[in-house]
């Protein structure tokens, strides 16, 4: 569990259990509904969004073979978002040391506070090695919220590629924050 403060305001990042994945399913469904403005996904026929590999990061297999850590975001004790990682890469050799930041939400509510910013260094500076970034190509906010934050985590020493296959399409960032801490 890592706490950070920020401008008067309380930060946990926590491991989410077991017993908070009824907590995460209904904030994925926030997020899911977010990311259908760029990717185009409606919501099944009860009205809700599907993401597949959700239960593999609370299986063994997901955390020991494939690096998936879910993480509960919480601000002055108040449920705000969520980060998954995992060690899949478009882009970098997949190691022991590989991290992916699959997905982020943060509730609109706190958006624009520098508070992701916040977060999203709080997790590398957490779990140094290989990381990988990506986003869609419609989504420009993003796109500009993470090369920023990548640059001035790495002091400008990232790559990025545009990829558009079947995989992704979209911009990847790649960076090492091995030697950084």
């Amino acid at each position: 569990m890592n706490f950070i403060h920020h401008n008067g305001y309380h930060i946990k990042l926590m491991m989410a259990a077991v017993e908070h994945k009824p907590v995460m399913r209904n904030l994925m469904q926030f997020y899911l509904y977010d990311t259908s403005e760029y990717n185009g996904k409606d919501p099944d026929k009860h009205g809700v969004f599907d993401y597949p590999y959700f239960d593999h990061y609370w299986t063994a297999q997901g955390r020991e073979e494939e690096g998936r850590l879910p993480i509960l975001i919480q601000i002055n004790d108040s449920l705000v978002g969520f980060a998954f990682l995992n060690n899949f890469s478009l882009t970098i050799p997949r190691t022991p040391t590989t991290r992916n930041l699959a997905d982020i939400f943060i509730l609109r509510k706190w958006r624009r506070k520098s508070i992701g910013k916040v977060i999203v260094k709080e997790i590398f500076d957490s779990y140094p090695g290989e990381w990988e970034v990506k986003q869609e190509r419609e989504n420009t906010n993003a796109q500009q919220f993470w090369r920023n934050v990548i640059h001035e985590y790495t002091n400008g020493g990232y790559k990025e590629v545009m990829l558009q296959d079947e995989r992704w399409d979209g911009p990847v960032q790649s960076f090492d924050n091995n030697g950084r801490l």
